[in-house]
Order: C-alpha cells, then sequence, then structure tokens
C-alpha cells in the first residue's frame, strides 16, 4: 500500500537558520530519503516552495477565480511530502516518526487510493 506523509513544520524557521544549521537540515532529509530507497520503501518526494507562492483556485457558477493562499491562519504549512511504499499504517507511521520534519513539526500520513 502506498502512503503519503506530508511534511507540515513552520516555514519561518527555516529562515532563521544559520547555514550550517540549514546544510544540517537538509542533510538529514538527505540520509531519510536514502535509508528509505536502501528499504525499498521511496516512491517520491519533493519539497514544496513557501506559501507565499501558492495560488488558490476555486470555481463558481463556471467561473475561475484565483487568489493568493492559502489563507488558512496557522503555524505549520505543508513544506514537503514522501511517497512510501509500506505494508500498513503502522509501518507507515513508524517511517513518519523517522522523518526529520516529525522533530520540528507535524507528519501527516495518509493512505493513498489507488486504482
Amino acid at each position: 500500500m502506498r502512503y503519503m506523509l506530508l511534511i507540515h513544520s513552520d516555514e519561518k524557521a527555516w529562515g532563521t537558520m544559520s547555514p550550517e544549521q540549514a546544510a544540517g537540515a537538509m542533510a538529514a532529509y538527505i540520509a531519510y530519503g536514502d535509508a528509505l530507497r536502501k528499504a525499498g520503501k521511496y516512491v517520491d518526494s519533493y519539497q514544496l516552495q513557501p506559501t507565499s507562492t501558492a495560488k488558490c483556485v476555486h470555481v463558481e457558477g463556471g467561473h475561475k477565480g484565483v487568489s493568493d493562499g492559502p489563507f488558512a491562519d496557522t503555524k505549520e504549512a505543508l513544506g514537503g511530502y514522501y511517497l512510501i511504499e509500506s505494508a500498513d499504517i503502522a509501518e507507515a507511521t513508524d517511517w513518519a516518526a523517522k522523518c526529520p520534519g516529525a522533530s520540528h513539526g507535524t507528519i501527516e500520513v495518509r493512505p493513498v487510493v489507488l486504482r
């Protein structure tokens, strides 16, 4: 089964890190991805641009509306994801706990609907 590990964290925290701290954090994510690959669990992953670059789209009455977004007033924002292959939700949550983002944010684990 496939699971999305959605990384929610304070995106402003990256801007407060020294270059050495940022390099260490990126190294931790690279090592995590390598561990997933070695275990045969890795499918895909991407880091997302900051929420300030996002647009929200809605359609009303057949007309597209586009606004800056997201508008949720929250400290944590979706910053990236890992798509993994896992036997079950318990194993997926074990991998989520190993994600560097779990130590400074929240990892949401969601099963993927496969068609």
